[in-house]
């Protein structure tokens, strides 16, 4: 639960934000700070995210309302995002347009 309660302090501190660094075709400034802000807002609220079910689809849930068995459903949650911000950084190497916001960032 510290390393949680440690992420959320750096989401606290813009580090998506930072982590999306410049836009890429199809996708402008503003839409990257939204996405940024956005997850600042719900660190602060202290919300997490969770995966659920099948597919990318993901939820929120206070860290405070956390329990062990919850720890998988956060891990999966962060594949999500490390996957984007990964084809995110493929796709600038090639020039390519954006990967579409996942729905949960927008």
């Amino acid at each position: 639960m510290k390393m949680e309660r440690t992420k959320l302090r750096e989401r606290r501190h813009g580090k998506l934000r930072r982590a999306l660094g410049w836009t890429l075709p199809g996708q402008s400034k503003e839409q990257l700070d939204h996405i940024g802000a956005l997850d600042r807002r719900r660190a602060e609220q202290g919300l997490v995210s969770i995966k659920v079910g099948e597919g990318d689809t993901i939820s929120y849930k206070l860290i405070d309302d956390l329990g062990p068995q919850d720890m998988r459903l956060v891990t999966a949650a962060e594949w999500v995002e490390v996957g984007w911000l990964k084809e995110r950084v493929k796709r600038f190497k090639e020039g390519a347009e954006a990967p579409p916001i996942p729905t949960h960032l927008r």
